[in-house]
């Protein structure tokens, strides 16, 4: 039951995004093409992620104290201007928030642990997600699915006349949602701040 929801949720996903206007047009049948292959892959990698989320399920949140580990008080310079921990507990899942940086210029680092029912649900459509070959192009902002330093993540930069942001997102140890978010920071910038997370902290 799981493999079907998440292929169906995927391949709406996939839909929708296909209807969406891109700045650079591309033929109706290379787009098609990269659809099935997309399709193809997350239907292979199903059984993956449901033996994924079987064997999340099982285990134990982490304490805020565990996730505070990975989110250290300087991040490569940056100070830790603040941080929340446990903010959706209510719902089964360990997670915390840390933002480093000023009001004008920071990086924003967000973790959540995949152990237990709800969690387990958010890393397997993480993976599915990242199991796709995507890239577009929309209103300036840029977005792609490759490997930064070894690991498969999820890219975004988004560049205008006077700002840019951008974004990582990659799970850590089949495990962790890991993501960054970058407001005036470029996205090679920002894979700067990745390498200083102490994610080895989590377990």
């Amino acid at each position: 039951m799981l493999k079907k929801t998440l292929v169906a949720g995927m391949a709406f996903l996939m839909l929708s995004c296909g209807n969406q206007k891109k700045e650079e047009g591309d033929s109706g049948s290379g787009s098609v093409i990269d659809k099935v292959s997309n399709l193809n892959k997350m239907a292979n990698s199903a059984d993956k992620m449901e033996e994924l989320s079987a064997k999340l399920k099982k285990l134990t949140p982490l304490t805020n104290d565990e996730l505070k580990a990975a989110v250290p008080e300087t991040l490569d310079g940056l100070k830790r201007k603040s941080f929340s921990a446990g903010g959706y507990a209510v719902a089964g899942m360990s997670t915390i928030e840390a933002e480093y940086g000023d009001d004008a210029k920071y990086v924003k680092v967000g973790i959540i642990d995949g152990a237990g029912e709800s969690g387990s649900a958010i890393i397997s459509l993480m993976a599915m997600t990242l199991s796709m070959d995507r890239e577009s192009e929309s209103n300036g902002t840029v977005s792609k699915n490759v490997d930064v330093n070894g690991i498969r993540s999820i890219t975004e930069e988004t560049k205008s006349e006077n700002s840019i942001s951008s974004s990582i997102k990659f799970l850590y140890k089949d495990r962790y949602s890991v993501n960054l978010d970058g407001t005036q920071y470029t996205l090679q910038e920002l894979e700067t701040f990745l390498k200083s997370l102490k994610l080895d902290q989590l377990k």
